[in-house]
């Protein structure tokens, strides 16, 4: 971004305020070198004198020229001019305006009344009014007014009134169709154009003075605007490096960034493409585990059929064994039965056998007394006496013997009675507990079937197994022991 010089060439008649103020130093520049200082007369010198002849053409160009830039100025004056209109108005403004407005109308209304053969006439003695002063004041003031033509022309707030655009036109159309009315418009205000001359001369030098002054201002103006561009211009290319350097930098970030995303892009490919395979692999495994599962759930299905069968034959065992269980329970509730008979049997005999002893003793007791007796009398009776006591000692030795069988057999007997008391009484209470036991466990296992797996099935009934074998050998054991013993207890009366 940068900023065009100043002081470069003009794009178009009416680009900047600038280019006025250029045409306009141009313009007091050659008024300079022309020398106006010297060309113009005292102001209360006369311009009446004998003029110096001059050609008709140069006459009437003057002429032409005079009043042409009369009308431009007009018209000029009643626009708004910032640039080089003054800051107030001029009091001869208004006058001269009028004179212009009267000279324009004695223009129109002359330009269709002077016959075409006065012409000449007038143009001869025109010649002769104009002195060699009056012919440089006249060109020094067609250049001025060439010159404020051009300030006007390139003044970019120039405006024309409908009024001097008028004028203007009929200006045009006057001299496009007579070329004789300039001639008759001097014919008309011959008396007055000095005068007007003199003034407009005078305005011009105030209005030329002003745009010296304006024009220096202008040129200060312009310095400092060159210098401002000039720091502008500066400023601008510190920016510019400035932008360049931001650019420099964005770029390497942005680099940098692309870099760094195209690292992060491919390690997140990388682990997309390790997660995948790790996905994949992980699927492979479900599927096989599928399969195998899939082979296990019908390998189950079928020990599951089995274990059905196996369970309800199971069941079948057990109702038989519960119904063993339940004819052995009877047996041993026989034999209980059998054993008291027996023990009331064993105490109504030891009640016999005490009695018999009881008596046994009171007939030795009656025999040692039946001995003494038979003792006393003398020897007489000896050979009675001594087959008697023969007989009684045969009957004692008997009775001794009687006495020690029984005790013996009582002795055993007590034994036995012992021996059989102690093995009733842990059989009951081992009976009693298995039995407890035995009842528990078969009514938690029946109601366990249908909900215990397979292993505590099989475990239950071998624990079953054990207890029943136990229970078989420790009914065997007690009948081979009440067989040796006593082997009348397992009799069945009728």
């Amino acid at each position: 971004m940068t900023l065009a010089p100043l002081e470069g060439p003009p794009e178009s008649d009416m680009d900047s305020p600038m280019e006025s103020t250029q045409s306009l130093e141009g313009s007091v520049a050659e008024e300079k070198d022309g020398g106006l200082g010297g060309l113009f007369l005292p102001e209360d010198k006369s311009l009446g004198h004998a003029p110096s002849m001059t050609t008709s053409d140069l006459s009437t160009h003057s002429t032409t020229s005079l009043i042409s830039n009369e009308e431009q100025f007009e018209d000029y004056g009643e626009g708004d001019d910032v640039d080089c209109a003054p800051s107030s108005p001029c009091p001869d403004d208004e006058t001269r305006t009028n004179v212009y407005s009267d000279l324009g109308s004695s223009v129109s209304s002359s330009a269709g009344q002077t016959p075409r053969k006065m012409r000449h006439t007038y143009n001869s003695e025109l010649l002769d009014v104009y002195c060699s002063q009056c012919c440089k004041k006249i060109n020094l003031l067609n250049d001025l007014e060439a010159r404020l033509k051009n300030l006007k022309a390139n003044s970019p707030n120039r405006k024309i009134s409908s009024t001097a655009f008028g004028r203007q036109l009929m200006h045009s159309s006057n001299f496009s169709s007579s070329d004789g009315s300039t001639e008759d418009l001097f014919r008309d205000s011959i008396d007055s154009c000095d005068n007007d001359i003199t003034e407009k001369v005078s305005f011009l030098e105030k209005k030329v003075t002003e745009l010296e002054n304006d024009s220096l201002t202008n040129g200060d103006l312009k310095s400092k605007l060159k210098q401002e561009n000039t720091q502008l211009v500066h400023r601008v290319h510190e920016l510019e490096e400035m932008v360049k350097d931001q650019e420099t930098m964005a770029e390497q970030a942005l680099e940098e960034e692309a870099r760094r995303h195209r690292e992060a892009y491919s390690k997140l490919e990388r682990e997309k493409s390790t997660e995948i395979e790790l996905l994949n692999t992980r699927v492979q495994q479900l599927e096989e585990e599928n399969a195998e599962l899939r082979t296990t759930v019908t390998r189950l299905k079928a020990q599951t059929e089995k274990l059905d069968e196996e369970r309800q034959r199971m069941s079948d065992r057990l109702e038989d064994t519960s119904l063993r269980l339940k004819d052995e329970t009877d047996l041993y509730k026989r034999m209980m039965d059998k054993l008291r008979q027996n023990r009331l049997e064993f105490q109504k005999e030891r009640e016999a056998t005490q009695e018999l002893i009881e008596d046994l003793r009171k007939e030795l007791e009656h025999l040692q007394m039946y001995k003494l007796d038979c003792e006393r009398p003398g020897r007489g009776r000896s050979s009675s006496s001594g087959l008697g006591e023969f007989s009684a000692r045969a009957r004692e030795v008997e009775l001794e013997h009687e006495v020690k069988r029984l005790k013996q057999e009582n002795h055993k007997l007590r034994d036995q009675n012992d021996d059989l008391n102690g093995q009733i009484l842990s059989l009951s209470l081992y009976e009693a507990k298995n039995l407890f036991a035995t009842q528990t466990k078969a009514q938690s296992l029946a109601a366990e079937i249908d909900t215990a797996s397979r292993d505590e099935l099989m475990e239950a009934l071998k624990e079953q197994e054990e207890i029943n074998f136990r229970l078989r050998q420790y009914m065997d054991k007690i009948i081979l022991a009440i067989l040796d013993h006593n082997p009348s207890i397992l009799e069945i009366k009728h």
